[in-house]
């Protein structure tokens, strides 16, 4: 299996290409189903043709790509997966969380808590709070939700007991909330998070999958945490960009 390349289509065609249980993790956003009509402008987040879908779809779409991460996700491998909601329909990740509980082999960990520098969207809502805060939900398989990989280390352990004591970690993580990078991609995280998410539960030398690659956020930071990648991204503006990144970096390339 060819590792660092990305592909520029549909993750569920990545997917099926993929060995069963090959990916030691996942770290993703995938888009939010925001892109729509708004009294006080029209949101474009860079998938305009993919992300105003009705409820119904937008949770198929999803479920159906968890059931393929379940295959090539190895027994002790790690989803991280930040999504967060819109003001015209705050619940769907919460219908998206419970859907992937109930129709998959996955559940959830854990919730990390991110906080950004900067809140979201301007206050423009009588009603509606501004984000500074989105959540990433940890998912395993259940069979393993108390025995995934993670990179916890032991501070201590009792010479009564031999109760293990490990280094304080929470779930709430302080990151950018991008790198800066201009481009018609609105909705990205940063490699400051991303190194974050990786220094909790991916060793060296993982294989990190990310199905939503946009710019090559995940892959960058893959890249400076001695881990390998592989990547999709169906839009060929953002997979320009994101392969323009990496080869930046001398990075040798499969594409």
């Amino acid at each position: 299996m060819e590792v660092n390349v990305i592909y520029n289509e549909n993750c569920i065609v990545t997917l099926k290409k993929l060995p069963e249980k090959s990916i030691d993790g996942i770290i993703t956003s995938p888009p939010y189903n925001i892109n729509t009509e708004r009294s006080d402008c029209y949101y474009n987040n860079g998938y305009s043709e993919i992300d105003g879908l009705s409820e119904n779809d937008y949770l198929q779409i999803r479920t159906d790509e968890f059931l393929q991460f379940s295959k090539v996700l190895k027994d002790k491998g790690v989803i991280c997966y930040n999504i967060s909601y819109s003001k015209e329909n705050p619940i769907l990740p919460t219908l998206l969380v419970s859907r992937v509980h109930s129709e998959t082999d996955l559940t959830i960990a854990d919730i990390i808590c991110w906080k950004k520098p900067n809140a979201i969207p301007f206050q423009t809502s009588p009603t509606k709070l501004s984000r500074i805060t989105e959540l990433i939900y940890v998912f395993v398989k259940k069979a393993y939700l108390h025995d995934f990989t993670t990179n916890k280390k032991i501070s201590k352990v009792s010479k009564k007991t031999g109760q293990k004591f490990y280094r304080n970690y929470t779930n709430f993580v302080e990151a950018k909330n991008n790198d800066g990078y201009k481009s018609r991609l609105k909705a990205t995280y940063s490699q400051d998070l991303c190194r974050q998410l990786i220094s909790i539960y991916f060793p060296k030398g993982s294989l990190i999958y990310d199905p939503f690659s946009g710019i090559g956020t995940t892959q960058l930071s893959c890249l400076e945490s001695d881990c390998f990648f592989i990547g999709s991204e169906i839009i060929k503006e953002h997979f320009d960009i994101c392969m323009n990144r990496l080869r930046e970096k001398n990075v040798s390339l499969f594409s």
